[in-house]
């Protein structure tokens, strides 16, 4: 019986340990449970902040594409119109060399006429 009774407290002595041990384990697990959920909590802050973030530079990229846009409208509504002024003077001074053709003609042809110069 000796024998059994030494058994029993090696075996209370055993459950001891193991009941400790699994306390320990539990409170470690406990501890790692908060941990993950704190972590979630955190990576679901940091994913929201980020989609923020996203946004505000797809709304800045799409502002300055905007502010492209109107810039490149603007240029071409004044290379139009600097074109159609180029135009307008190249029309001109056709018009001018035109004049100035039938100027000189008009001269040759009345110098044409004139009577020849006496020697004197």
């Amino acid at each position: 019986m000796e024998r059994g009774e030494e058994l029993m407290q090696l075996n209370r002595a055993a459950f001891d340990r193991n009941t400790q041990a699994f306390q320990r384990v539990m409170a470690a697990l406990d501890r790692h449970e908060q941990t993950v959920a704190g972590q979630a909590a955190f990576i679901r802050d940091m994913n929201r902040r980020n989609e923020v973030v996203t946004q505000q530079i797809v709304r800045d990229h799409q502002e300055f594409m905007e502010g492209l846009n109107v810039r490149d409208e603007r240029a071409e509504r004044h290379r139009e119109r600097a074109e159609r002024k180029t135009d307008k003077i190249l029309g001109e001074l056709k018009d001018l060399r035109e004049e100035s053709i039938a100027q000189r003609q008009a001269l040759l042809a009345m110098i044409d006429r004139l009577p020849p110069a006496e020697a004197a």
